[in-house]
């Protein structure tokens, strides 16, 4: 069993041994109603912070699939919220119960909700944009943002340092379709990691990204290094 099989299956043993349960999709009977709730989006902790907390700042057109008609869409990473924009003005947050597939109707991307094993091993719910999606494997991207809070000055010397907002490196996670549709883990950013992460067939990858002259951190790239593992080497 190669290290890719391994991460699998020692997810899903994870999963099982926790309780996990597969997210639904909402039926086509859903209704806002029964999916989203208010929330207050002007928490005094993030007030005056610098940068945006969104992915995307301003609310997007999209189609939210078992839901009918289309929806002012935004995503927030750090409070991990899709937040929905009603024509009041008033802003919703979608219920995390549930698995959505969110179309951005300007065709800018696509999003979708999985479960994944967070680093502190607890299940987490949360938004990916779907990268490709292929008969062997689809990938996602998380794109993450940092909330720092502010500092206060220490000296004349030091002053203060103001709330802000990074966006951090994003992060890549792969749902092998082939061997078990439904679970997905996270792709090592670091090449040697990588590299590890296809077992036996390592070698091949690491000339493979060589001779292309590819970037594991490149999204476009790990498209071409995983149509190489999943279609010429297995």
């Amino acid at each position: 069993m190669n290290i890719l099989k391994k991460v699998v299956f020692c997810l899903i043993t994870l999963c099982v041994f926790k309780g996990y349960s597969q997210l639904q999709p909402p039926n086509n009977n859903s209704t806002l109603q029964d999916l989203a709730f208010f929330i207050d989006v002007n928490n005094k902790k993030y007030a005056n912070a610098e940068g945006s907390k969104y992915i995307f700042e301003e609310f997007k057109l999209a189609k939210i699939d078992g839901l009918s008609g289309s929806h002012l869409i935004r995503f927030d990473p750090v409070d991990n919220i899709i937040q929905l924009k009603k024509e009041d003005d008033k802003i919703l947050s979608l219920s995390k119960k549930y698995q959505y597939k969110i179309t951005l109707l300007d065709g800018s991307g696509v999003f979708e909700t999985q479960q994944f094993i967070n680093p502190e091993g607890k299940i987490e719910n949360t938004f990916f944009e779907r990268i490709v999606s292929t008969e062997n494997f689809s990938l996602f991207k998380k794109q993450r943002v940092k909330f720092e809070s502010s500092k206060p000055a220490k000296s004349s010397y030091e002053p203060a340092v103001p709330a802000k907002f990074t966006k951090l490196q994003d992060a890549y996670y792969l749902m092998n379709l082939e061997n078990n549709p439904g679970h997905i883990v996270e792709i090592p950013r670091k090449k040697k990691a990588l590299l590890n992460f296809f077992g036996n067939k390592s070698k091949e990858v690491g000339k493979y990204i060589k001779n292309e002259k590819l970037k594991v951190s490149s999204g476009e790239d790990l498209v071409k290094i995983l149509n190489y593992y999943f279609n010429q080497l297995k």
